[in-house]
């Protein structure tokens, strides 16, 4: 019995709470990559997220891995989660990371977006 959601099943990390909490965040997309290998490739060494090949949603929105980054304005707190879509529905996320400036600046530059 789900009451409340206190017996969820899903529940979040406390990582993803304080992600929710912060008050900007961004989203790109890299070409599709099941979750569980994503979470295991980040969790061994975070830095092979800059591997993944940057995706434009509109060429490629039947299949994505979703990347959200939630920061503070001074970005010196900085979360990253990916989630992974097929047409448009959610399948599933990974763990959410706590990460650093230098890495989200590399990951949008694959994108074209300067961080200032």
């Amino acid at each position: 019995m789900a009451l409340f959601g206190i017996f969820k099943k899903n529940a979040k990390s406390e990582e993803e709470r304080r992600a929710e909490l912060l008050p900007r965040n961004k989203k790109v997309q890299f070409d599709p990559i099941s979750i569980e290998r994503v979470d295991e490739q980040l969790g061994a060494d975070i830095n092979t997220i800059l591997e993944y090949a940057p995706v434009n949603y509109y060429a490629a929105k039947d299949s994505y891995l979703l990347c959200v980054f939630h920061f503070n304005d001074d970005y010196s707190e900085i979360y990253l989660q990916l989630e992974f879509y097929t047409d448009d529905k959610f399948k599933g996320k990974t763990k959410c990371y706590k990460i650093e400036r230098e890495l989200m600046q590399a990951i949008l530059r694959k994108f074209g977006v300067n961080l200032t």
